[in-house]
């Protein structure tokens, strides 16, 4: 005969079976001990902040503060040094400016008129005789002879931004006064001549030796015709 046993099963656990006030109470003490470390959070950042400011402050704001407070004694320093630029600095340069712009209007007013010397803006046919005039006047008494036999202008050529006066002359001199004569023409128009000519220039010359007096033994000199143009703006 078999004997069967049983054995009694436990009733089945209710979740539920626990009071609201346990869960409450579990709740409180969850929200008090979150609230604690917040609290620990908060004074470790604000602490850290306060440690990076200080910092902050000791490597930054320290140095610009000693900058700031230095600044005043640097704006008057600068506000002297204004001050002496406007009072002397700036009126001696206005007198060296106006003593280089008086010698600059002296040489310039120099330059423009040995500029009007060598190349007028007229054709000034009577100013041309006169140079070579006198010319022949300060060698004849030196070399004799230098005699100008004839001397007759052309009609003015106008060309792109100059004047030229054709000129033909006659001239009778001894073999230095006609190396001096074409010495003239060639320093003509030259700025830096002690003497300022004409710009001029020989477009032709014939020349005749008379060779040699037979009861002297003095050179005859020579015959020479020039044709030249005289220039002018």
């Amino acid at each position: 005969m078999v004997t069967l046993k049983t054995t009694p099963q436990k009733p089945a656990q209710n979740i539920f079976a626990n009071p609201i006030a346990n869960n409450k109470e579990m709740l409180e003490k969850y929200s008090k001990e979150k609230r604690k470390r917040n609290l620990r959070s908060g004074y470790i950042y604000l602490v850290l902040t306060a440690v990076l400011l200080i910092g902050y402050s000791v490597s930054f704001l320290y140095p610009q503060l000693d900058f700031y407070l230095k600044a005043s004694v640097q704006i008057d320093e600068v506000n002297k040094e204004i001050k002496s630029y406007d009072d002397v600095i700036l009126p001696n340069l206005k007198s060296t400016n106006e003593l280089h712009k008086a010698a600059y209007n002296v040489e310039f007013k120099e330059v423009e008129d040995a500029l009007g010397a060598v190349f007028p803006e007229d054709v000034d046919k009577l100013g041309i005789v006169q140079r070579l005039e006198d010319f022949a006047t300060s060698i004849h008494a030196k070399t004799p002879p230098f005699e100008f036999n004839s001397m007759t202008f052309g009609e003015p050529i106008e060309k792109g931004g100059y004047t030229a006066l054709p000129i033909s002359t006659s001239i009778h001199s001894s073999r230095t006064n006609f190396d001096r004569f074409i010495q003239l023409v060639n320093l003509s128009g030259n700025l830096e001549s002690d003497i300022l000519i004409r710009l001029m220039e020989i477009s032709n010359i014939s020349i005749r030796y008379r060779g040699v007096d037979a009861k002297t033994g003095e050179d005859k000199g020579v015959d020479f015709t020039v044709k030249l143009n005289a220039y002018s703006r």
